[in-house]
């Protein structure tokens, strides 16, 4: 039985909610889900059409009680303190021979389950510790992450997807609270930049399915993108990453957005998730989509403006 494992905050609760039931719902057989949490330490404030899913097994949360007040670059980040809880995912999980481990920003979309016990199969054999995917290898254009890192590979891959085996994982038993303090400075991209700087390109290579990067930044200004039916049918796991994400008020306005807010509705009784970093500038989005003609593409508009109201009073989004 496959072992996933999620890390997230109460402001990611509802992402990782639509992340979870579109794996569940994918699936063909049960799995274990467990899930390292900032405030949480127990299942109660799942939604029911999770906990009562036929392929779920188990689900077990953990409360996050190492220390935090030295995690290198998270002022005005776009990511939570929680995005390093998966480095001291053993002191957590019970024993186990591997886990695979989500970023609560993905959905699933085709069922993953054959290629990720293929995956672990071969990891397991394999003398490497952990199995992702490149995100990029080194050139002319890039020399500067390989560089900052003071990396001697060609490859730096992406922390959002990863297969751990834990029982090598326990043995490296790294000084991460000496390592925040050494490269801390170094970390743009946070833990993923620390395990780059860790492993140095030492990882099992990851099929691109289980982990395509969608990133709105780009997305948002393309034109004749696929059909998400397309993008669909070619992948397993769609990874929204990046700071713009199909829950801005921006990210709403690119259909690709659609996947995710499909499943969100799934375990929520409003229809658009909606979230604002800042919520006048959300409104001076609003207002630039109506202007440029993007807004009255978007299907139901009342409910999203509904939601949009909502979402800016801050009223609580009922589950399922």
């Amino acid at each position: 039985m496959i072992n996933f494992l999620y890390c997230f905050d109460e402001n990611y609760n509802y992402q990782a909610f639509s992340s979870i039931i579109s794996l569940l719902d994918n699936i063909d057989e049960n799995i274990n889900i467990y899930v390292i949490h900032k405030v949480e330490e127990g299942i109660n404030f799942f939604p029911k059409k999770i906990l009562n899913h036929k392929n779920l097994n188990i689900l077990e949360v953990y409360k996050f009680k190492n220390d935090t007040s030295k995690y290198p670059n998270l002022n005005n980040a776009h990511v939570s303190e929680a995005t390093y809880y998966r480095l001291f995912c053993e002191e957590y999980l019970p024993e186990m021979e591997s886990v695979f481990y989500i970023d609560a920003d993905i959905i699933c979309v085709n069922n993953p389950l054959n290629l990720i016990s293929e995956n672990t199969r071969e990891l397991l054999k394999s003398k490497f510790v952990i199995s992702a995917k490149t995100e990029v290898y080194r050139s002319s254009n890039n020399d500067e992450v390989f560089d900052r890192l003071e990396l001697q590979s060609k490859n730096y891959f992406n922390a959002g997807v990863m297969n751990i085996n834990l029982k090598k994982w326990k043995r490296l038993n790294y000084d991460y609270y000496n390592l925040f303090e050494k490269v801390g400075h170094k970390l743009n991209y946070w833990d993923q930049d620390l395990l780059n700087y860790l492993f140095d390109g030492d990882f099992f290579e990851m099929n691109p399915k289980l982990n395509k990067v969608v990133d709105f930044s780009h997305y948002e200004f393309v034109k004749n993108l696929p059909p998400n039916e397309v993008i669909i049918s070619t992948n397993l796991f769609l990874h929204f990453a990046g700071s713009h994400k199909p829950w801005s008020v921006n990210g709403i306005m690119v259909k690709i957005s659609d996947i995710y807010q499909k499943e969100f509705r799934k375990i929520s009784k409003s229809h658009f998730h909606i979230t604002h970093k800042i919520r006048s500038y959300s409104l001076y989005v609003l207002y630039r989509n109506i202007f440029n003609g993007k807004f009255f593409k978007l299907r139901n508009k009342f409910l999203f403006i509904t939601d949009l109201i909502k979402s800016l009073l801050k009223v609580k989004i009922k589950t399922k």
